[in-house]
């Protein structure tokens, strides 16, 4: 189910995805999910950034 609210919150850039890599740390209890778009990605990452806040079982989001 996590995977389906990731893509619902990507779909409207998908096209400037270049690569998305999820690692599971079972020991830990949580996923890691870093997303990579083009470099000439032309919505906002600021607004992609807080619909992800907005998701109870996000623990942290962060631009790198």
């Amino acid at each position: 189910m996590r995977v389906a609210a990731v893509w619902q919150v990507l779909m409207p850039v998908a096209r400037d995805v270049e690569r998305v890599q999820i690692v599971t740390d079972r020991e830990r209890g949580f996923e890691d999910i870093t997303i990579r778009f083009a470099e000439t990605f032309s919505g906002s990452l600021n607004a992609i950034l807080k619909q992800f806040e907005t998701m109870t079982w996000v623990a942290a989001a962060e631009l790198c």
